[in-house]
């Protein structure tokens, strides 16, 4: 069982610092609820894929992991959605009550019409970009989202892109932006510059030593370049 916790800040909510979110999808699913409990105290959110095998190359999280999530935690759910076509997923999991859904721009659905399903139910929702996307895109659907989620590693897996804190420089002022994608410790200065809100960590926070050790000395780490 997860710990139930409160959420320290609000979504959108913009600071002088970044947060971290905990990405589930790359914590041991052999001790899913364990390693989320370690890290708890030490981000902001917990971030959930969602991949259909298409979108993306890999299968993400299911609904039942993030309904019984969603039941056992008050930590803040940000759902992500990775799937080419996301209208039944926005359906379930705004339903559900996550926080936040991102729905990626490329897919198939129309997005303005995702968005009202979003918003319907009260839960914020993110325009998420591919890491190759323009990211000119974003005005576009300025009146239909409530920020943006850059990709700064192809969907799925794979290194960071050296073309994403120029992407980032690129996005719209004042935009609640989130990155996802191969964060680690030598992007925390950089994030601290351009303002990025929230900062989505996988690999760096559960493969790479003890979960809450590390989740402890990342979110210091991320403090000592906050703006």
């Amino acid at each position: 069982m997860v710990a139930r916790q409160a959420s320290r800040s609000s979504v959108g909510a913009r600071s002088s610092m970044t947060a971290l979110s905990a990405s589930v999808y790359a914590a041991d699913p052999f001790r899913l609820a364990e390693e989320i409990e370690a890290v708890l105290a030490n981000v902001e959110s917990l971030h959930l894929d969602v991949m259909d095998g298409v979108f993306a190359p890999e299968y993400g999280l299911t609904t039942r992991v993030i309904r019984d999530l969603s039941g056992c935690t008050a930590m803040p759910l940000d759902v992500h959605l990775m799937v080419a076509r996301p209208k039944e997923s926005v359906i379930r999991f705004s339903e559900m009550g996550v926080r936040s859904i991102a729905i990626h721009l490329e897919a198939e659905d129309d997005f303005g019409e995702l968005s009202k399903i979003v918003r319907s139910n009260g839960t914020k929702v993110y325009a998420a970009l591919r890491h190759t996307t323009a990211v000119s895109m974003l005005e576009e659907v300025a009146e239909h989202s409530d920020g943006c989620l850059f990709l700064t590693a192809p969907a799925g897996g794979g290194s960071f892109d050296e073309h994403a804190f120029a992407r980032l420089e690129r996005r719209p002022i004042g935009l609640y932006t989130i990155v996802d994608g191969k964060i680690g410790p030598d992007h925390f200065r950089r994030l601290g510059e351009l303002r990025i809100d929230l900062a989505v960590v996988g690999a760096a926070l559960f493969i790479h030593g003890d979960p809450r050790e590390r989740s402890k000395a990342l979110s210091q780490m991320l403090q000592g370049h906050g703006a």
